[in-house]
């Protein structure tokens, strides 16, 4: 498995085992993904429009807000979204990727 899958995965077994979450946990996890999105995004060019961009400061303010009201069900929301983005931007980087092979 590659980083991004062995890392989707942490993020939804994250998820799914949430009442076993620590704070720090999370905070890390919400950080390390955050982070990797927007290296994704760059890696395939891909400039989030207003709406995504908006999105992805939403979702960041919501991984604060939910930490601080300790949501379970929020936490395991924002954990999902994330898993999410990233799985969508690697089937985008692959995709990139076997493009310029063709080439």
């Amino acid at each position: 498995m590659s980083y991004t899958a062995d890392f989707i995965s942490e993020l939804t077994r994250a998820a799914n085992e949430v009442n076993e979450l620590s704070t720090d946990e999370y905070r890390r996890l919400v950080e390390r993904a955050v982070r990797m999105v927007r290296e994704m995004r760059l890696e395939t060019g891909t400039r989030p429009s207003r709406g995504n961009y908006v999105a992805m400061g939403d979702l960041e303010i919501a991984a604060l807000m939910t930490e601080a009201a300790a949501n379970n069900d929020e936490v395991e929301g924002v954990l999902l979204n994330l898993a999410g983005i990233i799985r969508a931007l690697n089937i985008m980087v692959d995709g990139k990727i076997d493009v310029r092979k063709g080439d």
